[in-house]
């Protein structure tokens, strides 16, 4: 076999299982923009730290697996993916993302937020304080990093 049918094959089977994995608590809010609202006010007094943040991000390929090292959507699994994962370097995108959305997404999955249930959750896996610290690592992927305009 090729070395690329069997990078598809293993690539498939990754996101498979971490799909299955992650996603059997998948909470999902009844209405999103209520629960972007209520994360709002925590975000202000919030800040994580990026150099954890990048750690828990390739721990155990938990972000990284997905959206790359680089955080430009390119990891391993992402072959198998429809949609593919976020690119933290696209601004455009990005900057009306604010810091609750990411936090909410990371913690609940892309259902809470009206997005992909292949985004799974991680509020199982990471604490608050360890949430805030990816979202601030994936902040920081960027160079020169995106102005953030969503409230």
């Amino acid at each position: 076999m090729r070395k690329s049918a069997v990078r598809a094959i293993l690539s498939t089977a990754l996101v498979l299982t971490c799909v299955a994995a992650w996603t059997a608590p998948l909470a999902t809010a009844a209405d999103p923009k209520e629960a972007k609202e209520k994360l709002g006010a925590k975000e202000k007094k919030e800040k994580g730290d990026p150099k954890l943040g990048k750690q828990k991000y390739v721990e155990n390929m938990r972000c990284s697996a997905c959206h790359g090292e680089s955080g430009i959507g390119d990891g391993p699994a992402a072959i198998a993916l429809n949609p593919k994962p976020r690119n933290y370097t696209d601004c455009a995108v990005m900057s009306k993302k604010s810091d609750a959305e990411l936090f909410k997404v990371i913690k609940e999955g892309g259902p809470a937020v009206g997005l992909s249930p292949l985004m799974a959750p991680f509020g199982s896996q990471l604490n608050d304080k360890e949430v805030w610290d990816v979202v601030a690592f994936i902040r920081s992927i960027p160079n020169p990093p995106c102005k953030v305009t969503a409230k």
